[in-house]
């Protein structure tokens, strides 16, 4: 439940009303617009903040949103003015794909952003750490009359593998509720006799969908295109920018990391930014500390998996990938550049050169 007297603010085109909330002054709708359109997860996180990994992100949401060309909102603000709901214009959340952002809005203490409509990777991982997010702006009247807002109507039009995630939490809790042993495993649920014909991509997705409780799939047999699934991939990479979060999120959901066994399931790739004490902009803006401790955190993730096979230190992350990717493997990760997936979300890319099995198996 959204519970009453949240305050609320409106990311408005105006600074000067932006300000204005911060400083106690309560807003209607109209008062608001118009409010501000395509905001960017790199105004909800700017990229200099994004060397912060846990509950600090907190300080930083909305440092770099801009309006009429001024940057109305600072440091702590957010924290400061106690504000639990923000709303927004249309394509809120645009641009990269970074899990700072939300995980910012939530450190800073915001249960629910409201926008006209949402990016989708902006949401999927709002709905992965237990970010609430609508498109129903008839809830301002109930928020500002001082009413709660009762979960049930804000996931009313949300998928059901979504609402049981956000009922419970998040997407790690919810796997915590359903496999707390650890025990998931993937395959392809039976196919009905009369399954429609599948491409060789959706065979590949179908084969790799998790399933608990004895082996009984909750899963379709033929997922349909943006359908939510939980899939197990083979292989996955990841950096350093995103190793510490993963940390942070797994420790939060109180899931303990365990060590990697297999040389080809995951890797880290190695730390990008050995050389940040010879910054002058990192020492200006006093970010050599946060990058150290990023890189800490990155480092002990390494430590809990295999070293890979040895290659030159010049070889890049994309001659790793295509030497121990198979065909028919589903890889996710992020190395800047490609496929994503982590503590939150995952994005897939598939190896497809070759027929998938067929069902059974």
């Amino acid at each position: 439940m959204i519970p009453a007297g949240s305050r609320l603010l409106f990311l408005c085109a105006d600074p000067r009303r932006v300000r204005d909330q911060l400083g106690g002054t309560r807003l209607t709708l109209d008062d608001a617009l118009p409010l501000r359109d395509d905001i960017s997860t790199d105004e909800i996180i700017p990229l200099q903040a994004m060397v912060h990994f846990d509950q600090r992100l907190g300080r930083h949401p909305y440092t770099g949103f801009t309006a009429g060309g001024e940057q109305p909102i600072g440091r702590d603000a957010i924290r400061h003015a106690r504000i639990g709901i923000v709303v927004a214009g249309k394509r809120y959340g645009k641009g990269s794909s970074r899990e700072h952002s939300v995980l910012a809005e939530q450190a800073a203490g915001i249960r629910l952003v409201i926008a006209e409509s949402f990016e989708r990777i902006y949401r999927q991982n709002a709905d992965n750490i237990g970010l609430y997010t609508s498109t129903d702006f008839g809830l301002l009247e109930l928020l500002q009359r001082g009413e709660a807002i009762d979960i049930a109507r804000l996931l009313a039009d949300r998928d059901p593998l979504t609402r049981r995630v956000l009922h419970a939490g998040g997407l790690l809790a919810w796997g915590r509720q359903r496999d707390p042993s650890g025990s998931a495993q993937a395959s392809a649920p039976p196919a009905p006799a009369d399954a429609r014909p599948m491409t060789l991509a959706e065979k590949i997705i179908a084969r790799h969908q998790v399933h608990w409780n004895g082996g009984r799939h909750d899963a379709p047999a033929c997922p349909a295109p943006g359908e939510p699934l939980i899939l197990r991939p083979q292989w996955r990479f990841i950096h350093e920018y995103y190793t510490g979060l993963c940390a942070h999120l797994l420790h939060q959901a109180c899931v303990p990391i365990r060590p990697c066994t297999s040389r080809r399931a995951s890797w880290p790739s190695r730390i990008t930014c050995p050389h940040v004490h010879r910054s002058p902009v990192h020492a200006r803006d006093g970010l050599i500390e946060p990058v150290v401790a990023l890189s800490r955190a990155h480092r002990v993730c390494r430590t809990l998996r295999p070293a890979p096979p040895r290659l030159p230190a010049t070889v890049a992350g994309g001659r790793r990938r295509r030497q121990y990717r198979f065909a028919g493997h589903l890889a996710c990760g992020d190395d800047g550049s490609s496929c994503i997936a982590r503590a939150g979300r995952c994005r897939h890319r598939l190896r497809t050169r070759r027929t998938a099995a067929p069902w059974g198996v």
